[in-house]
């Protein structure tokens, strides 16, 4: 019995040592955790913008600028905007403008025959 009790011993001393290794070799490395948050546009790549969250309330994420058909928000157009963006959608792409549909929602367009001005 007192065999068995060190041998279960010595394999948990073994695990524990080598479980133990492999956490200091993690943090010795030069890595990082890429989630997507941001505070500001700058952080972000191209295309990109740093919008509020629809899901987590005070938590801005890295967000595509909008494509055709895209819901949009008719005074967010400057990429990189110099301060906090105060909505979840990104400025439409250049070649795209943030235009009023009859229904009276705001979505990105290339059709400017259409622009309810």
């Amino acid at each position: 019995m007192c065999l068995a009790t060190a041998a279960a011993f010595t394999m948990v001393s073994r695990v524990w040592i080598v479980c133990v290794l492999l956490l200091l070799s993690l943090s010795s490395c030069r890595c990082a955790v890429i989630t997507g948050a941001c505070d500001r546009d700058m952080q972000c790549g191209v295309g990109l913008c740093c919008a509020v969250s629809l899901w987590l309330r005070g938590l801005r994420m890295c967000t595509p600028q909008g494509l055709e058909g895209d819901d949009c928000h008719p005074y967010s157009h400057k990429v990189p905007f110099p301060g906090k963006r105060q909505h979840h959608t990104c400025p439409c792409l250049p070649h795209l403008v943030c235009a009023r549909y009859n229904d009276n929602r705001y979505r990105c367009t290339s059709d400017f025959k259409n622009i309810d001005f």
